[in-house]
């Protein structure tokens, strides 16, 4: 259990930093962080998740926590970035069209494959 948490605060705190990044051009360099090393490690997280964590996305609780913060931090990310006056320099922002159907076709994904294997639970008991 603790493995799937600290994968899900590497993926987010990553995330954050790239987001950070490009609200913020430099931010990174000026941290002495190499962008390709973020997007490594994020690589390195989806298999070491897939790998070892398997067995907890059979469990309902898991299939809705998951995507929610995936989606709900990068959200308040982007939120305190615009409201601190950074800028997106690739069109990722929240008045982006693509961001929030993502957003919702991910979230409605998610909620039917929770639905499902509720189903599946039910006819199983």
């Amino acid at each position: 259990m603790k493995t799937y948490w600290l994968i899900i605060a590497v993926l987010l705190l990553n995330l954050s930093l790239l987001l950070i990044n490009d609200y913020f051009p430099g931010t990174l360099a000026e941290l002495g962080i190499p962008t390709w090393i973020l997007f490594v490690v994020i690589v390195l997280m989806a298999i070491c998740s897939w790998a070892t964590v398997k067995p907890r996305r059979e469990k309902k609780r898991y299939m809705i926590i998951f995507p929610a913060l995936m989606i709900g931090v990068p959200l308040l990310v982007m939120v305190v970035l615009t409201a601190l006056g950074g800028e997106s320099q690739n069109s990722i922002s929240l008045t982006s069209p693509v961001l929030w159907i993502g957003a919702a076709a991910a979230l409605w994904i998610s909620w039917l494959e929770y639905m499902r294997a509720s189903e599946k639970k039910a006819e199983n008991t």
